[in-house]
C-alpha cells in the first residue's frame, strides 16, 4: 500500500477496516479499552488477547509509537483479517500475529511483556443462546477458554509491576477482580461504563499491576449517551475519553457491534 493511502486509512481508523461481512464484526469495547489503555505513554512489548480483527493494537499504535505489538486469537479468520489491517495502516514492522488458545502453553516466554491488553468472550456458554456463526461464538462465548484462563495467562506474560486491562461485563466485576487478585494482579483502577446517566453500568475497564499492593481507585463514571429519541448523542465525556467513538454514534456492546 502507498503512503498515501496508509495516511488516508489511519486518518479514517476505525472506518475501513477489513472484518468478516457475516462473522463477529468490531465494537465499541475495543475502541474503549484502547482509550483506557493509553491514557499513559505505552512503551515496550505489548499483547493484546482476543485481538480479533486488530483493533485495539491498533488504535493505541495511531497514538503510541514506540511499542512492539502481539496479537493473538484462537480464530484464524480473524487474524487474517487482522494481518489485512497492519498491512493497510503501515504497521508491517510493529506487529506479530499468533493463532493460539490461551488455556494452553503457546510459546510466548514467561513475564515477556510491557502491558497485557484483553477484552475477552463475555458470556458463559450455560448462560445465553450461542450464535449458528462459530466465529461469533468464540468472540461472545467461552466455548473454549474461561476468563480464569485468560487472567492467568496475561499474569504469567506481563512483566513484574507492569499493567494488565481487562474490559467485561459490568455484572462480572466481582468475578474479575477476585480471579485478577488470586493471579497477583492487583486491581489499581475500575471504571464503569453506562449507556446513561440513569442506567445500570454495563461495561467495567479494570487496570491491574502485577505484584501491586493493596488499594484501589473507582474512577467516575462514564456515561456514553446523552439527549433523547432523536437527539441521542454520544455525551461530550465520552467523545473526550475516546474520539474515535465518533465513527459511528450508534456502536453498541460486544452482542451489537457495528462500526464499518
Amino acid at each position: 500500500m502507498s503512503f498515501p493511502a496508509q495516511d488516508q486509512a489511519r486518518r479514517n481508523f476505525p472506518r475501513g477496516l477489513s472484518q468478516p461481512e457475516s462473522g463477529f464484526r468490531f465494537s465499541m469495547d475495543a475502541l474503549l479499552l484502547a482509550a483506557f489503555a493509553g491514557r499513559e505513554p505505552v512503551r515496550g512489548r505489548i499483547l493484546d488477547m482476543g485481538t480479533g480483527c486488530g483493533v485495539v493494537g491498533l488504535g493505541l499504535a495511531l497514538d503510541h509509537p514506540d511499542f512492539f505489538g502481539v496479537g493473538l486469537d484462537l480464530n484464524p479468520e480473524m487474524l487474517l483479517h487482522a494481518r489485512e489491517n497492519v498491512r493497510r495502516l503501515g504497521f508491517d514492522d510493529r506487529f506479530a500475529l499468533l493463532r493460539a488458545d490461551v488455556g494452553r502453553p503457546f510459546g510466548l516466554p514467561p513475564e515477556s511483556m510491557d502491558l497485557v491488553l484483553c477484552n475477552p468472550p463475555y458470556r458463559d456458554p450455560g448462560r445465553g443462546r450461542t450464535c449458528p456463526d462459530e466465529g461469533k461464538t468464540l468472540a461472545r462465548f467461552e466455548s473454549r477458554a474461561g476468563l480464569a484462563d485468560f487472567v492467568r495467562a496475561a499474569s504469567s506474560l506481563v512483566r513484574n509491576r507492569k499493567n494488565c486491562f481487562f474490559i467485561l461485563l459490568a455484572e462480572r466485576a466481582d468475578e474479575l477482580l477476585d480471579l485478577l487478585r488470586a493471579s497477583r494482579l492487583q486491581p489499581k483502577e475500575v471504571l464503569f461504563v453506562h449507556q446513561r446517566l440513569d442506567a445500570t453500568a454495563r461495561l467495567v475497564l479494570v487496570r491491574s499491576l502485577k505484584n501491586g499492593g493493596p488499594g484501589l481507585v473507582v474512577l467516575a463514571p462514564l456515561i456514553l449517551h446523552e439527549g433523547q429519541g432523536d437527539q441521542t448523542r454520544l455525551s461530550a465525556a465520552a467523545l473526550s475519553f475516546c474520539p474515535r467513538l465518533a465513527c459511528n454514534a450508534g456502536l453498541g456492546g460486544k452482542d451489537g457491534e457495528v462500526c464499518p
